[in-house]
């Protein structure tokens, strides 16, 4: 019998001895041992230790189980039902053989879940769904697949209303293969060597297999819905003309404005998705490299790709239309990102929407390559416009003359200067970015300046913490994970790090190049109690999570 699935039985098997059950607000179900009311909290018992949740922060609801022996009831009737045996379970009191009945057929169900969910852990075994336009493939959950199936078919079913998603005659015939993959280890793991993603990367389409592939992030799913929708607007815009060479600065405006989406249901429970959303963290850094640029900054850092290092945030002056309209991909990194967003974003938004229906007009124009445009041949056999004549159609679009670059760049500016950012969120945001980049040096500031502002997200002392422990500071990164810790005890991927940098090492493995743990192979046992009971609780609090189990068997 494979490990994994032998584990996953286990746990299966010992679901009756659990005496009671923790249903947190983001949809897990936690079987401690005991849960106790405690002052305004409670306390859960684990297998690897004891949690205090002090004010329920992030507890849907506690049900005590079948160990009453230390219940302490509520009123006499409570006490009556106790001295004659009775259990309280699921919030009603049930006779020994009605509560041993019940225990019975919850745990052929939890056993049947279990084993289906082993079944498809690994790759090869995913589950798959077939939709309209995509064919689903994960290893996550059912639910989750089915969320993101939901999610994507109604995004293109957006994008074909706005647009117009017309594919060639093979490609209707074809639909695209969606890979979402249980865990960032995974996902670096199995994806094409072909593509040369980085360790920074969270999600991609490639057009040469035609498939979209990200993972699901359980500590933050909106992250995921993020890189899910960003990606997809890659394959949809791929659909719209196949052969189209998009220029870098558009194509990533577009994608991030698209992908920047309130996803809400509305009173019918249908799924709605609402694209434009603020993203304070690019509008922090567009603000501060317009105030450099009035200062007489000098240009630094600069260079790399889309998700490489955005160079000296600090002191780079801000970028000039002259300059964003002709940017080459190489020049395109994270800083001129958020100024071909903000550009983006000013035109949707400008005067009440001034700009909108005719970018709208341009956008759908230059993706289906309508006539009158000026199409050059493209190296492979593509088709491009350069960018002399995005910049002449756009302009026409709106309604501009080349003498009103400089007052449209004037607006933008100061439309963005004006846009008012909320205390501490756009540095946590911006910072929580850099770190999932892997740009630690980046990032810490961003962090740093949050915390001292005030922030009471938890997430920034676990960003903070995990950046130190990537880059070497282990012993004041247990600080930071510590209190990230105290602020969200049931947050699985928290004490996960906690763990690792107890240990002084990396929590990252992937054959990418990014940090990884030392190599020092499977065999070798790490002795450490305090680091092996934060990995038992991670285990405990993410059940379902393979890394979190491989990591803790490898304590003594």
């Amino acid at each position: 019998m494979h490990r994994h699935l032998r584990f996953l039985l286990l746990l299966a098997l010992a679901a009756p001895a659990s005496a009671d059950r923790i249903l947190t607000e983001d949809g897990k179900v936690l079987t401690p041992r005991k849960a106790r009311e405690e002052g305004a909290g409670y306390r859960f018992t684990f297998d690897n230790g004891e949690i205090l949740v002090p004010d329920r922060k992030g507890i849907l609801s506690v049900e005590i189980e079948g160990d009453m022996s230390d219940y302490v009831p509520k009123n006499d009737d409570e006490k009556k039902k106790l001295a004659e045996g009775y259990v309280r379970y699921r919030g009603k009191w049930l006779s020994k053989a009605a509560f041993e009945a019940e225990l019975k057929r919850e745990h052929d169900k939890s056993r049947e879940r279990t084993e289906e969910l082993a079944k498809h852990s690994e790759w090869r075994n995913a589950w798959t769904r077939e939709t309209p336009h995509f064919i689903f493939k994960s290893n996550t959950s059912p639910e989750v697949l089915d969320y993101y199936c939901e999610l994507l078919e109604t995004y293109y079913n957006l994008m074909d209303n706005r647009i117009g998603i017309n594919p060639s005659p093979a490609l209707r015939r074809t639909k695209m293969t969606v890979n979402i993959y249980k865990s960032y280890e995974e996902f670096q793991e199995l994806s094409d060597p072909r593509t040369g993603i980085g360790p920074s990367t969270l999600g991609y389409f490639w057009s040469f297999d035609k498939t979209l592939n990200f993972f699901h992030e359980y500590s933050d799913p909106a992250q995921s819905t993020w890189v899910a929708l960003h990606e997809c607007t890659h394959l949809l815009t791929y659909l719209i003309e196949q052969q189209y060479e998009p220029q870098i600065w558009l194509n990533e405006a577009i994608a991030d404005y698209f992908g920047s989406s309130k996803v809400e249901r509305d009173a019918k429970g249908k799924l709605v998705i609402k694209p434009g959303e603020l993203q304070t963290d690019r509008v922090l850094t567009v603000q501060q490299a317009i105030k450099v640029g009035k200062q007489g900054g000098a240009q630094t850092g600069g260079g790399g790709g889309q998700r490489k290092s955005s160079g000296g945030l600090s002191d780079r002056p801000d970028t000039k239309l002259s300059e964003l309209f002709f940017l080459s991909r190489d020049a395109f990194d994270g800083f001129q990102y958020a100024h071909a967003w903000s550009f983006v974003y000013f035109l949707n938004n400008f005067e009440n929407g001034k700009y909108q229906k005719n970018f709208n007009r341009f956008f759908k124009g230059l993706y289906t390559l309508e006539k009158g445009i000026e199409v050059e041949p493209a190296p492979g056999g593509d088709k491009m416009v350069s960018p002399e004549n995005i910049r002449k159609f756009l302009f026409a679009r709106l309604g501009l003359k080349d003498k009103d670059q400089e007052q449209l760049e004037k607006d933008w500016k100061t439309y963005i200067e004006n846009i008012p950012i909320m205390g501490p969120e756009a540095r946590l945001k911006r910072g929580l970015y850099h770190m999932r980049m892997f740009e630690f040096e980046e990032a810490l500031p961003d962090l740093n300046a949050a915390i001292a502002e005030g922030s009471q997200d938890p997430r920034a002392w676990w960003a903070r913490g995990r950046c130190k422990t990537l880059s070497g500071d282990a012993k004041t990164a247990v600080e930071d994970l510590q209190k990230a810790v105290s602020m969200a005890p049931l947050n699985a991927q928290f004490r996960f790090d906690l763990s690792s940098a107890m240990l002084g090492r990396p929590s990252f493995s992937g054959r990418r190049g990014g940090p990884r743990l030392q190599s020092d192979g499977e065999q070798v046992k790490f002795s450490n109690p305090e680091a092996k009971r934060e990995a038992g609780l991670a285990s405990e609090l993410d059940p379902e999570n393979e890394f979190y189990r491989q990591w803790f068997e490898r304590f003594e």
